[in-house]
């Protein structure tokens, strides 16, 4: 959706001279503490998510996300596609989303940020790193956020991260991690499907809550595991991480309004569920040797990965509500709910992989790898077993790096890949079935230019190809064809004058389906919630008349995109910009950050989508940090 490209979230120790545009590398996503700028995010990139695809690093090591990773744990994170993703072993064709940990440092800080907004809502976090010998150090925090919803309602979120640093001896690290957020009192978002979704709902009441105020959801995310890294010799390094991720979700609700007229009546419904479990243990073992010859760098890499995921989910009871209209409250009692059977499934994949990249200076780069996986899929259902989903293809990827001068670089790659397809949506007739993974392939190219030590423009192309998952005319979630991305990227990041830092960046969009539902004219051309062209900017200006102050404005635009399989409803295009500033001062000796932002200034009305439910945007919020470094 349209949404300010400078976004306040919880952010980490020392973090009050953290500045998410002066640090920005491309506009291609990343955070830093508590603000993110760029096109893409974990949660979408070129069109599709790489969280979705299976896609996510810890620290460069493969990682299978169940769970969120709270702000606790986490300082930031960058999406790695096209030239960001040259010499990063083992890419992923929807691109990666790599995250880094908060880790301790050699000075003792406590950093506390106090904020309150949008909506009135509160937060506190205590972030801290105590160095306590020359080999042991530990960081961590806690966390307390009263969220108040955009559409109505509220949830308190308790976060908390612990991350030692052990360095026994010289050349080897040990450091594992624990997180947790438990959430609660949160209520359902409301879903609204129109009268086969031929037409937008009508314009709503921003910031007023519809739902039963019963339906409030609980759930936990746990992740936890440790990282390691020993110099074996002067050439050879090895890397290691394994990881538990878990959401325990005692509680799930969805606010449902089906069949809805123009005038805004529809059939209400509540969709319960409890006991949901998704956890998975994943991790690798990455062995990378080093060879200098002369003006030539050789890397080798010899790596495994494996992960067991299982699922526990389903066994839903959905209550219907009463025909009414979707703007006013039809209260009812909390029925004593019967949830029936649940579906449980397990996957296994185990992948070997063997890399290269050679390095030659002023010259180019070249990075070859390839894997092999074995990928194991079983399903139990309430009504019994499905046949078990088995694959075990070869990956490959390449990509080459030309150093036309010491300005321009041009670059091409290709990559193959086994990844996750879609979950199906809360409107699904079968809500939360993952299917089989599916083969991906990208090819991208392009070039960057670097106008100075401080200011870099990078234009690329890609195509990425893989099988096409989403909700037919009977609202279930199967293989409706194969989707086509194809698509030009820009970005332009750094400093264009004294003081002005820019980040910004450019995706237009060329998505088309094909295959027997397409030809057969009982799906369109172009996949649900397509967008043509996302454009987005963040730009900080330092006042050079008032030392400390700064301010700044993040812009975000989207064309229109398709909101119905068959392509007849198109939301319409739109916009939003954000003005902020940052003061930087000190309290005693300490340095402090007072930031501020009124996010979506223009207050634009308009909808989003989950599958083919509707939802309305986010509307004008104001919000105010005092970040300290103590």
């Amino acid at each position: 959706m349209a949404g300010a490209a400078l976004i306040a979230a919880p952010a980490a120790a020392q973090r009050a001279g953290e500045n998410a545009v002066a640090s920005a590398a491309d506009a291609f996503g990343s955070s830093v503490g508590n603000e993110r700028v760029g096109l893409y995010n974990p949660g979408g990139a070129r069109g599709f998510s790489p969280i979705q695809a299976g896609n996510v690093r810890i620290e460069g090591l493969y990682f299978d996300l169940q769970a969120d990773l709270n702000d606790r744990l986490t300082d930031g994170w960058a999406v790695r596609v096209g030239l960001t993703a040259q010499g990063y072993p083992f890419p992923a064709p929807t691109g990666v989303a790599d995250f880094s940990l908060r880790q301790a440092g050699n000075e003792a800080v406590l950093s506390t940020f106090v904020g309150v907004g949008p909506f009135g809502g509160v937060r506190l976090e205590l972030d801290g790193q105590l160095p306590v010998n020359e080999q042991l150090g530990l960081a961590g925090g806690i966390g307390y956020n009263r969220e108040e919803f955009y559409y109505g309602g509220s949830r308190q979120v308790i976060s908390a991260a612990i991350i030692p640093r052990w360095r026994p001896t010289d050349g080897v690290e040990i450091m594992p991690f624990w997180s947790v957020a438990d959430s609660s009192g949160g209520e359902a978002q409301p879903l609204i499907r129109t009268e086969g979704n031929a037409f937008l709902p009508p314009r709503l009441e921003r910031r007023k809550y519809f739902g039963q105020s019963w339906a409030e959801n609980e759930n936990r995310h746990t992740n936890y595991g440790l990282l390691s890294s020993a110099r074996l010799s002067e050439n050879w390094m090895l890397r290691g991480g394994i990881f538990r991720s878990l959401i325990e979700s005692d509680k799930n609700f969805v606010d449902i309004s089906d069949k809805t007229t123009r005038e805004g009546i529809a059939d209400r419904y509540v969709l319960a569920e409890a006991d949901r479990r998704f956890g998975s243990v994943s991790g690798e073992v990455r062995a990378s040797g080093s060879f200098v010859e002369g003006d030539r760098l050789h890397i080798v890499h010899l790596a495994g990965r494996a992960r067991q995921q299982k699922r526990r989910f389903g066994g839903g009871e959905l209550v219907f509500i009463g025909r009414g209209r979707i703007d006013e409250v039809i209260k009812v009692p909390e029925p004593d709910f019967n949830f029936g059977p649940q579906t449980r499934d397990q996957v296994r994949q185990f992948t070997g992989g063997i890399g290269y990249e050679g390095r030659w200076r002023d010259v180019g780069e070249l990075s070859l790898g390839i894997q092999k996986t074995n990928y194991r899929k079983t399903v139990e259902t309430p009504t019994g077993p499905r046949p078990a989903s088995k694959d075990s293809p070869w990956l490959m990827n390449g990509t080459v790096s030309i150093f036309a001068s010491k300005a321009l670089v041009f670059y091409a790659g290709y990559t193959k890949g086994l990844e996750e397809s879609p979950v199906a949506s809360e409107l699904a007739r079968n809500k939360d079935e993952a299917p089989p993974a599916i083969i991906t392939e990208q090819m991208d190219a392009g070039f960057r230019y670097a106008f100075n030590d401080n200011l870099r423009l990078v234009a690329g192309v890609f195509d990425v190809k893989k099988p096409y998952y989403a909700l037919d005319n009977t609202l279930l979630f199967r293989n409706l064809g194969t989707v086509q991305h194809r698509g030009v990227e820009l970005s332009l990041a750094g400093q264009i004058a004294k003081g002005l830092n820019v980040v910004a960046g450019t995706v237009f969009l060329d998505a088309k389906l094909s295959g027997e539902e397409v030809e057969q004219g009982r799906v369109g051309k172009r996949p649900i919630n397509a967008i043509g062209r996302v454009s987005s900017a963040a730009a900080e200006y330092r006042l050079p008349w008032i030392e400390g102050l700064s301010v700044d404005v993040a812009y975000e635009s989207t064309s229109k995109r398709t909101a119905n399989t068959r392509n007849t409803l198109f939301i319409p295009a739109r916009y939003v910009w954000s003005p902020g500033f940052r003061y930087r001062f000190r309290i005693g000796d300490k340095p402090a950050t007072l930031r501020g932002q009124i996010a979506t200034a223009n207050n634009v009305y308009g909808y989003n989508l989950i599958g083919e439910g509707f939802y309305y945007n986010f509307p004008r919020r104001y919000l105010l940090n005092l970040i300290t470094d103590l």
